[in-house]
């Protein structure tokens, strides 16, 4: 009977641990302004909130091939995962400022970082090709 409640506190504390990585990914994809630090939010839900998961599902199950299967699909999306999130980020790096769509203003009427970056980078280009 205490195995029982051994692998339901394990599982819920699991389950637990990755819905907090798993939430806080949406929260900082939503709140993050620039795409890199966007990028690195849902690489971490995808690795550590996956990994809670699964394990508390495999606690839950017990060993058999369902948990073989659960951890197959984690090692897939442990794989995948980090080469999409590369891809993602060179587009973005070598994109460059005009080649990127523009972002519309927020409510208070402020622009949002990256229309700000874009016209530091256009400056100083113009001032360059002054000189």
């Amino acid at each position: 009977m205490t195995e029982h409640w051994i692998r339901f506190i394990l599982g819920t504390l699991c389950l637990a641990f990755g819905l907090f990585f798993l939430i806080t990914a949406v929260v900082g994809n939503y709140r993050f302004k620039f795409a890199l630090n966007r990028m690195h939010a849902a690489a971490l839900g995808d690795t550590l909130g996956l990994l809670g998961v699964v394990l508390g599902i495999c606690f839950y199950e017990g060993l058999g091939p369902t948990t073989v299967k659960l951890l197959a699909i984690v090692v897939l999306v442990w794989i995948t995962s980090p080469v999409s999130s590369h891809l993602v980020m060179l587009m973005e790096l070598t994109a460059g400022p005009f080649s990127a769509h523009q972002e519309p203003e927020d409510e208070e009427g402020l622009e949002q970082s990256s229309i700000d970056l874009d016209r530091h980078v256009l400056a100083q280009s113009q001032k360059e090709d002054a000189q």
